[in-house]
């Protein structure tokens, strides 16, 4: 009996350590369980810049089974999020971009959407990947099209920077914050993701799997092997059996 009381506290302790270390996830979606049409009005999405929503669908989707958010011309969505996200944050998603004189735009911040943004960046016609360090804006990748592509931003609102990683690649060391010193306000927390195009020229983009939280985030985009609760159930299987 001693013995399984150890083990007992002992599986505990793992799991509690394992639900730990998921936590510091505070929004994940892949939009899924999504209607199709639509994002504006679903999960708290709202259309921005006085464009037309996006649009849910499972034409295009990472995997076999799934949906993702189609971008054209003229659509641009926001999502707020309540809570206080200061110290550093990452924001992680998968996105593919096909052909079309338009640019796919991102904005991340936490002070007046878009203007206040704190990391700004888009892909370009041809598939190169641009973003902002404060006001000026520079290539920092070639980008691919018709591809799945994951970018994974760390901002630090402490030191206002942020950096870059595109596929696991750093391509932004300590760019700093587009709301500091410039256009905007100045970014206390990360509150709000946006993206889209506000123009009419031709686009279509798709994204999929964001996932947003506290720290790095270098495990965000990658399968993970076993969850808290898959680990629970294993661990009191195993004690049922010894009972």
């Amino acid at each position: 009996m001693m013995m399984l009381m150890r083990s007992l506290a002992f599986s505990f302790g793992l799991l509690f350590l394992g639900v730990n270390a998921f936590c510091n996830v505070w929004y994940s979606e892949d939009f899924d369980n999504f209607k199709d049409g639509d994002i504006a009005g679903q999960d708290d999405w709202k259309t921005v810049m006085n464009q037309k929503t996006c649009q849910i669908g499972s034409e295009v989707k990472r995997g076999d089974t799934g949906k993702s958010v189609l971008i054209t011309e003229n659509t641009m969505v926001v999502r707020s999020f309540e809570g206080t996200h200061e110290g550093t944050q990452y924001a992680s998603l998968f996105t593919q971009r096909e052909k079309g004189a338009g640019t796919m735009l991102f904005y991340i911040g936490g002070d007046a959407i878009k203007w206040g943004g704190a990391a700004v960046f888009n892909i370009s016609p041809d598939g190169a990947i641009n973003a902002l360090d404060g006001n000026v804006g520079q290539k920092v990748a070639p980008g691919k099209l018709d591809e799945w592509q994951h970018f994974r931003i760390v901002l630090d609102f402490k030191d206002k920077t942020y950096d870059f990683y595109v596929d696991d690649e750093q391509v932004v060391d300590d760019f700093v914050f587009r709301g500091e010193g410039g256009k905007g306000g100045v970014n206390p927390s990360l509150s709000w993701i946006f993206f889209g195009w506000d123009h009419p020229t031709a686009v279509t983009a798709y994204i999929d799997d964001i996932e947003m939280g506290d720290g790095e985030g270098e495990t965000a985009g990658k399968p993970q092997a076993v969850s808290a609760s898959d680990k629970l159930t294993t661990t009191w299987g195993r004690i049922k059996q010894r009972l």
